[in-house]
């Protein structure tokens, strides 16, 4: 009987020491869509933007909560509306990718835009490569409100885009939405789409300036901000495949230890059968 006890006081000590019942987390997937009016004021927009995704990045996924990708959807321009920059990929190839945004546009339709974003105008091609168990997130800057969004530009449904089809894309998409803007029609265009997908409207001003420390402390607000918020949607939503990262599972080495700590109680039962 002692050497029974001793088996089961190793095995739990071992259990203790590799934490059994401590969940395994995976990060978070998130596949991110940066849409940015390419009007001819968000020139140092874009320059910020380019010059601080890296910051941006690390703030987002140095806990190792989430890892993420960045895609670039160009809008405004009025020969090609919208446009993908660059597919889903890292933060410095999302970076020179960026450098590719143009400024010369002056029709910004941001719900023809965001339904580009989730590859859903009709008879759009794919572009974007999602992957099938990431959170979706839309972040767009823009210092105007929708406008020019005509059958021209694309359409859903047969339908020129609409803030309501927006609306309803978004949540097909479980998607999350947040909008950097400007102006106060800019607001009401756009704003409702983030507060109503988990999202929040940031001060574009903040953001649309060379004060180098204002900056920074914007971006590195902005993605703390996503970070919380994406983290908040999957304790929500636990049941979502893009959140199944969040699910307790033992780890490997737990399973391991216990099934060596059942067998050893195996073995000295047997002897003690044959003593007997």
């Amino acid at each position: 009987m002692m050497k029974i006890k001793k088996v089961f006081a190793a095995t739990a000590l071992g259990l203790a020491m590799v934490g059994f019942g401590t969940p395994a987390q995976s990060a978070i997937l998130s596949d991110i869509i940066f849409i940015v009016d390419e009007s001819g004021s968000m020139g140092t927009v874009q320059t910020n933007l380019r010059n601080n995704i890296g910051l941006f990045a690390s703030t987002l996924t140095g806990t190792g909560q989430v890892d993420a990708r960045y895609g670039l959807v160009g809008y405004g321009n009025s020969s090609v509306v919208p446009r993908m920059v660059t597919d889903l990929t890292s933060a410095s190839l999302f970076a020179t990718a960026a450098a590719g945004l143009g400024i010369s546009g002056g029709t910004e339709p941001a719900y023809t835009a965001s339904a580009f974003a989730l590859n859903a105008l009709d008879g759009q091609t794919s572009l974007f490569s999602f992957r099938s168990n990431a959170v979706k997130n839309i972040i767009i800057f823009t210092d105007e409100p929708s406008n020019g969004d005509t059958t021209a530009r694309g359409t859903v449904g047969g339908s020129a885009v609409t803030q309501s089809i927006v609306d309803g894309l978004l949540t097909t998409n479980n998607a999350l939405y947040n909008a950097v803007l400007s102006g106060s029609g800019t607001v009401t265009s756009i704003g409702p789409l983030a507060t109503g997908h988990s999202g929040q409207v940031f001060n574009l001003s903040l953001f649309n300036t060379t004060n180098a420390a204002q900056i920074t402390q914007f971006v590195t607000d902005f993605a703390s901000a996503k970070l919380q918020e994406t983290l908040t949607f999957c304790q929500l939503n636990p049941t979502l495949p893009q959140c199944q990262g969040n699910n307790n599972v033992p780890e490997p080495g737990v399973l391991a230890l216990l099934g060596i700590g059942i067998a050893g109680l195996g073995v000295l039962r047997r002897r003690k059968m044959t003593q007997a």
